[in-house]
């Protein structure tokens, strides 16, 4: 991959992050595993769509930024680089605040709304009344594909913080 492929969204990630308070390059790093940088990607086995690979019934939810199920206005398309990014960034940011309400250790509150992204927020919150609030979050308790996500993202968060 050119650094210029991987560079291209940048300014959407940065004026993102700053409005919703979360690492423009925790954002970059989440885009690279879901969708490598390509604003068309769709997942035909789970209707995943666009940069942040939102699905259909998750873009409904956050394509206007507000949490609770309404109608999508036209104005907001998956496919758009702007809109998605702007509602991975709400989205994490719920989530983190979310599932930061349940746990006692914040110190893995990304790698948890990483996993709620990739595995969904009920599971995770299932997995934390069922494991307790000072669990700390493991591999051998999601599944491989959700571990696998969370590593990759957190190893290139790691690598763009670097550069």
């Amino acid at each position: 991959m050119n650094s210029n492929s991987s560079s291209r969204y940048d300014d959407l990630f940065q004026k993102f992050g700053l409005k919703f308070n979360i690492p423009w390059q925790l954002l970059k790093a989440q885009v690279r595993q879901e969708s490598n940088f390509n604003p068309d990607a769709q997942n035909k086995r789970s209707g995943a769509k666009g940069l942040a690979q939102f699905m259909d019934k998750t873009w409904q939810v956050w394509c206007d930024l507000t949490p609770g199920i309404q109608t999508p206005s036209q104005d907001y398309d998956p496919f758009n680089p702007s809109d998605a990014v702007s509602a991975q960034a709400a989205y994490m940011k719920f989530l983190i605040g979310y599932i930061g309400k349940k746990l006692n250790d914040k110190t893995e509150i990304i790698s948890w709304a990483l996993a709620a992204y990739n595995w969904g927020v009920g599971n995770v919150i299932k997995l934390i009344d069922k494991t307790g609030p000072s669990y700390q979050l493991s591999e051998p308790q999601l599944p491989s594909e959700t571990s696998s996500y969370v590593r990759n993202i957190i190893k290139y968060f790691g690598e763009y913080n670097a550069e």
